[in-house]
């Protein structure tokens, strides 16, 4: 796969953004979220799946994106690296926390892509969720290497 076809953003994965249009859908439904900003999309995501308190805001007469929130207080200087898919709140809170407005275009991008293949594969009409996205709380991507990889563990003992 060509580097333009990979995820732009640094923190996120498909799971993610999925799980970020689901809920700004949930949230606003029955209307569409195509007007929404993504600082309000990664504002949800982050309120619901990761910390309740931590607000992004994409404001034009500052910087550009402003972070707000006790959790943001707690965590916005660590320096954290992890390992892996799964990360804890400090993580993911740091690491949003250094992002600049360049790095909301890349999510942008990135979730315009999803919409794009949710719109393609059913999971959503005309900006609004059909059955089959409402009942469907994750994405799953199979991943036959790493499949293949625990099944050889198991096997070895």
């Amino acid at each position: 796969m060509s580097v333009l076809m990979q995820i732009r953003n640094p923190t996120f994965r498909a799971h993610d953004l999925y799980k970020m249009l689901r809920l700004s859908l949930i949230k606003y439904f029955p209307y569409d979220t195509y007007k929404i900003g993504t600082d309000e999309v990664l504002t949800i995501f982050f309120q619901k799946e990761i910390a309740a308190d931590f607000t992004i805001e994409n404001i034009e007469s500052e910087r550009g994106l402003t972070f707000s929130g006790k959790t943001y207080e707690t965590f916005k200087d660590i320096v954290k690296e992890e390992e892996g898919p799964g990360h804890s709140t400090a993580w993911y809170v740091s690491q949003v926390a250094k992002w600049h407005k360049q790095d909301l275009g890349f999510l942008r991008d990135d979730l315009n892509m999803m919409r794009i293949w949710l719109e393609a594969n059913d999971f959503i009409k005309k900006g609004l969720p059909t059955d089959k996205f409402l009942k469907e709380e994750f994405l799953v991507i199979a991943d036959a290497a790493e499949e293949r990889r625990l099944a050889d563990r198991k096997r070895l003992g």
